[in-house]
């Protein structure tokens, strides 16, 4: 038995859902037969055999017409070179408007085919199947694209809702730990911006959520699901509430870029998450004791805070100056006053922190909290 949530958001016409449930990869073709008359899985090749193959396979049974399509896993193949190699397959396959792009894997898959659907043909239909913990609780959805540039990470890239997001919690069951840890930070993050229940519910069930307890999976995810899902309702295009989504990622994606994505997502969040804390509480925002909390909590989920080599303050904070978020060349942080509750600094839910307080938040983040 699924779970189901409707998204709707005031711009289109048309709200979509999200169905969360064990075992649904096997039962879409019908669903998906009301979509389009092509299908383009678009994968990566870490998720091609595992569930690429059995899908195209399935719908090919049905009497769908589909084709696979993978490229190298990880952060560094999300560029526009790949976008362009998956749109020439397409062509080359004789894809049109009647098609129907499935975007089958983790993060980096999600926010490249639906930033392929958004613009082949002028933009076609896309379905949104997360296979990571990461994608489930969060890139998956919501509709944002995207690609990275040498100059940063998700700089090109545009708003485009999928027609539907499928989440078989069955996918988790072959997802390699350390992607599966990844993933908690999303949700981590979710429960300090907006609901401090789920954020207790994570403390508390660190050993079960770990084990891939199904049945705690599936109401986690939920959870994650609501959370994200209300958010992006009022605000779609991330000029105002949405900005809280980005809570740790100023100083993450910073760090991803600099390490050339030899850190992972998730990595790079729980140390954006708690650099930004440290920013709170160095404000007066936060208390000490819920500072505690938020670096105990990722620390029990596994995350290192570790950085693949030392970066100084200065080639930090240039890196952040580039952040989509930044106004007038300034990078811009969600501020927290308590877990569960974020502090609306201005009516975009982002503002700037004097530059001697970032730097030494840098700075902490080097010498003491990753100890490099």
């Amino acid at each position: 038995m699924s779970k189901k949530l409707s998204c709707s958001i005031p711009q289109i016409t048309k709200s979509y859902d999200i169905e969360i449930g064990i075992g649904l990869l096997d039962s879409q073709a019908k669903y998906l037969a009301t979509v389009g008359s092509k299908f383009a899985i678009i994968t990566d090749d870490h998720v091609a055999p595992l569930y690429g193959e059995p899908l195209k396979q399935n719908l090919t049974s049905f009497g769908l017409q589909a084709s696979l399509f993978s490229f190298p896993h990880g952060e560094q193949s999300k560029t526009r070179a790949t976008k362009e190699i998956l749109e020439n397959g397409l062509f080359g396959k004789k894809f049109g408007r009647d098609t129907c792009v499935i975007a089958l894997g983790g993060g980096v898959v999600t926010d490249l085919a639906g930033y392929l659907a958004a613009t082949f043909c002028r933009g076609i239909p896309f379905v949104s199947i997360p296979t990571s913990l990461l994608g489930m609780a969060d890139a998956g959805i919501g509709g944002k694209t995207g690609v990275n540039v040498p100059f940063g990470k998700n700089l090109l890239g545009c708003v485009y809702q999928p027609k539907k997001v499928i989440i078989d919690i069955s996918t988790l069951k072959t997802l390699p730990r350390r992607e599966y840890v990844n993933g908690t930070v999303e949700m981590i993050k979710h429960g300090i911006i907006a609901d401090g229940h789920l954020f207790e519910k994570l403390e508390n069930n660190c050993t079960q959520l770990l084990s891939l307890d199904p049945s705690l999976l599936e109401e986690v995810i939920f959870e994650n699901c609501r959370i994200k899902k209300k958010i992006v309702e009022q605000d779609e295009k991330e000029v105002g509430i949405r900005h809280l989504l980005n809570f740790g990622h100023t100083v993450a994606h910073a760090l991803e870029r600099l390490t050339d994505y030899k850190l992972s997502h998730g990595e790079a969040v729980a140390i954006g998450i708690v650099v930004e804390s440290y920013l709170s509480l160095k404000l007066g925002t936060l208390t000490q004791p819920a500072f505690d909390r938020i670096k105990a909590i990722l620390l029990r989920y596994g995350l290192p805070f570790k950085l693949p080599s030392r970066f100084s303050v200065t080639t930090i904070q240039e890196a952040m100056r580039v952040d989509k978020k930044s106004l007038k060349g300034f990078p811009r942080f969600v501020m927290i006053d308590g877990i569960g509750s974020s502090l609306s600094c201005d009516s975009q839910y982002c503002s700037h922190v004097d530059e001697s307080l970032l730097k030494d938040a840098l700075q902490w983040m080097i010498d003491d909290l990753c100890r490099y």
